[in-house]
């Protein structure tokens, strides 16, 4: 064989090896036919679509006009902690939180890499006065209900804006 066929099977191997990693490893976010991504079978996702107790959470529900409560959401968002808005569209936004903050790095019992964080997804469903979440952990080992404990939080501060427009 020569030197240049085995050049280019190297390279087409490589190209292949990097594509194949990328697309294992590439999140899947955003809405799809009015649908958030499914949770993996792993337990660090709750899902206000997902059909499994353990990862459903029920949707937040507003009364206001949907700008209002996209304005609504955000500010709850920003509430729940040093969140970083990766994605913001009419019906859709996508924040990623770290799932730790220097305090928790610092003990001797921490357990999460630096860099790991959540993503949380939330869709404002045209026509419905409703907003699906999907709250997963990116790179964390475990979740031990951090994702859950967020969007209540956020739960909660988004229904007292919404009551407060009452």
């Amino acid at each position: 064989m020569s030197m240049r066929r085995v050049g280019v099977l190297l390279l087409a191997f490589t190209a292949l090896a990097v594509s194949a990693c990328s697309t294992v490893l590439a999140p899947d976010f955003g809405v799809r036919e009015g649908r958030l991504a499914p949770c993996p079978p792993r337990r660090d996702c709750v899902s206000t679509q997902d059909q499994d107790p353990q990862r459903y959470i029920a949707p937040l529900t507003y009364t206001s006009t949907r700008d209002q409560a996209r304005t609504d959401l955000i500010a709850a968002v920003n509430s729940a902690g040093p969140g970083n808005i990766v994605s913001s569209h009419r019906n859709y936004l996508r924040v990623a939180y770290p799932t730790s903050d220097r305090t928790d790095r610092a003990s001797e019992y921490y357990y999460q890499p630096a860099n790991a964080v959540d993503e949380v997804e939330f869709y404002l469903v045209p026509g419905m006065h409703m907003i699906e979440m999907r709250s997963i952990a990116r790179l964390g080992l475990l979740d031990i209900g951090a994702n859950r404990a967020r969007l209540e939080r956020l739960r909660a501060v988004f229904n007292a804006l919404q009551q407060q427009r009452g």
